[in-house]
């Protein structure tokens, strides 16, 4: 069994411009296909390229069979096609942006910019799959650079998703620690708090994270 938990909210100003879009494939149950984008922080039209950026990604991977989700060639087409219609959009800046399905025990995807995924596994290891990425061009340039990713999933795992405002400000040992020490709803409360100014609890940019775990005893199926 397959839990996802999510917390976006906006840091420092009105409008959160980190977008997350998160869905069961229609044509397969057990198969979840996720997106994380980041508007550029001082461009214009961060917001709307996040959005569609995000929602491009899914509608591209949803409309195959559920089989191909797993292919990383799906997912490298699947970001040039939000990459085109992000440039192709007018009001549209640049953003940053991760495209992932998780089905049968594994992960497979694909990243550009900033944003980070990271897998835990049964021996308590973390890996950071968007390690190698490339933030330039971005997403809205019309030629991303596109990196695909892949891993096997040990369970009880972990899948955390998460924009630079997470990262950025917990810290990169901090999320590390934090998923060490939690799971679940405990581990997206206690990265949220991490994350806060120490006075007045406010954060310094959007905060998205998203969170997939096997639930312990469970295999998915």
């Amino acid at each position: 069994m397959c839990i996802v938990l999510s917390h976006s909210e906006p840091g420092g100003h009105a409008e959160n411009e980190d977008a997350l879009e998160i869905r069961r494939h229609p044509q397969g149950g057990s198969c979840w296909i996720i997106s994380i984008a980041d508007g550029q922080g001082g461009q214009a039209g961060g917001a709307e390229a996040t959005r569609l950026a995000c929602r491009t990604v899914i509608e591209v991977v949803a409309s195959l069979p559920a089989t191909r989700a797993t292919s990383s060639r799906t997912w490298i087409d699947a970001l040039r096609r939000a990459d085109e219609a992000v440039r192709a959009d007018r009001d549209a800046g640049y953003t940053t942006l991760i495209g992932f399905a998780v089905r049968d025990g594994q992960i497979v995807g694909a990243s550009n910019g900033d944003s980070a995924l990271w897998v835990a596994g049964d021996e308590g290891e973390v890996l950071d799959l968007t390690e190698g990425q490339a933030r330039n061009p971005p997403i809205g340039s019309g030629g991303a650079a596109i990196t695909p990713f892949a891993a096997k999933l040990a369970g009880p795992w972990m899948v955390l998703g998460m924009t630079d405002g997470v990262w950025k400000y917990v810290g990169r040992e901090g999320v590390r620690a934090a998923m060490a020490e939690c799971r679940g709803q405990a581990l997206l409360d206690a990265l949220l708090a991490r994350a806060r100014l120490p006075r007045g609890g406010g954060l310094q940019d959007d905060f998205t994270a998203v969170l997939l775990q096997e639930s312990v005893g469970s295999r998915m199926s």
